[in-house]
């Protein structure tokens, strides 16, 4: 046994002397099947911080934006840049709130994630778009909301201009954002 299955198997021996279990910075897409196994196979909680962790702080961010500016759930546009675990238990959990699925347009490292893609990996495809975006500043002309969740300055103040009025805005990557509060101001 290696790799996933190794790490499976040593956290499950630690169940007994546990009352749940957090899994943290296990790369995609390997940490869905680690907690999608634990999950079926231990009687206590298994909580990947990278995914469900980052989904519950931006979806609360989120029901606050919408509050605030006056946008219903079922009707948003978003922009997601960075397809790793955070980013798509986000999607996922912002479609289970109202998201139509159509309106996300997420981008890996190799672009928009969409039906005419080869290369996409299970939970990927969930997300693969009808249409093709050219690139992330298409996608998020007139978009409502934009999670980045990726690396210091791939978010221009042009692509922030051309998104709606009032644009939600979560520039995630730590220490430094995807594009500077002044520049997204």
């Amino acid at each position: 046994i290696s790799g996933p299955d190794k790490l499976c198997e040593t956290i499950r021996a630690l169940e007994p002397t546990m009352c749940g279990i957090n899994l943290e910075d296990i790369k995609a897409p390997e940490c869905f099947y680690i907690e999608e196994r634990l999950k079926k196979e231990m009687n206590i909680p298994v909580f990947h911080d990278d995914q469900h962790g980052t989904a519950i702080i931006s979806a609360a961010g989120l029901i606050n934006a919408l509050e605030i500016t006056g946008r219903r759930i079922e009707d948003i546009r978003i922009g997601i840049s960075g397809a790793g675990a955070a980013a798509i238990a986000s999607a996922r959990l912002y479609v289970r709130m109202g998201v139509q699925v159509e309106n996300i347009a997420l981008f890996d490292s190799r672009g928009h994630l969409h039906a005419g893609r080869t290369d996409l990996n299970r939970e990927k495809s969930e997300f693969a778009g009808a249409k093709a975006f050219s690139s992330m500043a298409d996608a998020l002309t007139g978009s409502d909301m934009l999670l980045v969740l990726s690396r210091e300055g791939p978010v221009s103040k042009d692509m922030v201009k051309n998104m709606a009025a009032n644009p939600i805005i979560f520039a995630c990557a730590n220490p430094n954002p995807e594009i500077s509060h002044p520049d997204a101001m």
